[in-house]
């Protein structure tokens, strides 16, 4: 999904530049995870720890429940995972789950229990969850496929199959829209957007889609409203998104709020101290505000992080004015 942005006129003489439209960090680069953990009575468990491992090398995830015993990661990276829920003595273990691209994938309720005490799910319930996983991932790749053929019509005829099938399927909602916008048909992929978030109002990826597209619109109270939405769902999940926060620091630079713009541009830094895109935007909002000496520091970081990257010949000018 690519935002665009629109600059608006810099309140500083001699320092308004054209900037070209970017891509923002599509979550469709990355995967995420959902689940939910319950006591040995079956009740929400809050404040568990929840560990993803990988065997190859990959950096563990780190998360916690909510009060509601929910966990949620966004942009994590696809690849086969271990998921251990510890509380005390008590703990739940998921060999394995494969994090694929997209929305994030829905993991069977954990059970806590002691050590080597028996799980509510047992091996057969356990293995017609693996197969129906196996059977949906192979239509998602189905479906995948055709729209990277350029198939369009018949990705988005598999997904609306998928939703007719599987519960809540915020995924295969997305999917369409996301398709639909490939036919250049953004009413049809706003109403399926509309669909993902009615299908399960607690995910945030529909608030982000229609964010983006309201964007591209320059709808920008809609999309600071839907932007907001998403942001407010992965913060009380315990998950706040880097992309969501950039992506709602453009929308607010897009609505010439630069000093609103500034605060989310500002975690985007503190989430993500690499992300040079920050760093350069965090800069522009302060030039925006006239606040020159401040706007030092976040440039020198992004040349620092990408010294040729696409903004870098622009701050070097910005930075020979602010001296």
């Amino acid at each position: 999904m690519k935002i665009k942005h629109f600059v608006p006129g810099l309140a500083t003489a001699g320092l308004v530049l054209a900037l070209s439209a970017f891509a923002a960090p599509a979550m469709a680069q990355t995967g995420g995870v959902s689940g939910k953990v319950v006591d040995e009575k079956g009740n929400p468990a809050a404040d568990v720890d929840v560990v993803l491992s990988n065997p190859d090398g990959i950096t563990p995830v780190k998360l916690k429940t909510n009060s509601k015993g929910e966990f949620l990661s966004i942009g994590v990276r696809p690849a086969d995972y271990q998921i251990k829920a510890t509380k005390g003595p008590l703990s739940a273990v998921i060999a394995r789950t494969h994090i694929g691209i997209g929305s994030p994938t829905e993991v069977p309720t954990m059970h806590l229990n002691k050590a080597g005490a028996a799980s509510p799910t047992n091996a057969d319930e356990a293995s017609a969850i693996a197969k129906k996983q196996a059977e949906l991932q192979a239509a998602v790749k189905s479906a995948d496929a055709a729209l990277a053929a350029g198939n369009v019509d018949e990705a988005i005829a598999t997904y609306q199959k998928l939703a007719t099938e599987v519960p809540k399927c915020t995924m295969c909602y997305l999917a369409i829209g996301r398709a639909q916008l490939k036919k250049n048909d953004p009413a049809a992929a706003e109403a399926s957007f509309k669909q993902a978030i009615e299908a399960d109002p607690t995910k945030p990826d529909g608030h982000s889609e229609l964010a983006s597209l309201y964007n591209q619109q320059k709808k920008f109270d809609d999309a600071n409203k839907e932007s907001a939405a998403a942001a407010q769902m992965m913060t009380a999940s315990g998950s706040a998104d880097p992309i969501a926060v950039f992506n709602q620091g453009v929308i607010l630079w897009n609505q010439s709020k630069a000093a609103e713009a500034q605060v989310q541009f500002q975690k985007v830094t503190e989430l993500d101290p690499k992300n040079a895109e920050a760093q350069y935007f965090l800069g522009m909002t302060l030039v925006n505000q006239g606040k020159l000496a401040e706007a030092k520091k976040p440039f020198e970081t992004y040349m620092t992080l990408a010294p040729t990257g696409q903004y870098a010949d622009q701050i070097k000018g910005l930075l020979q004015v602010i001296k």
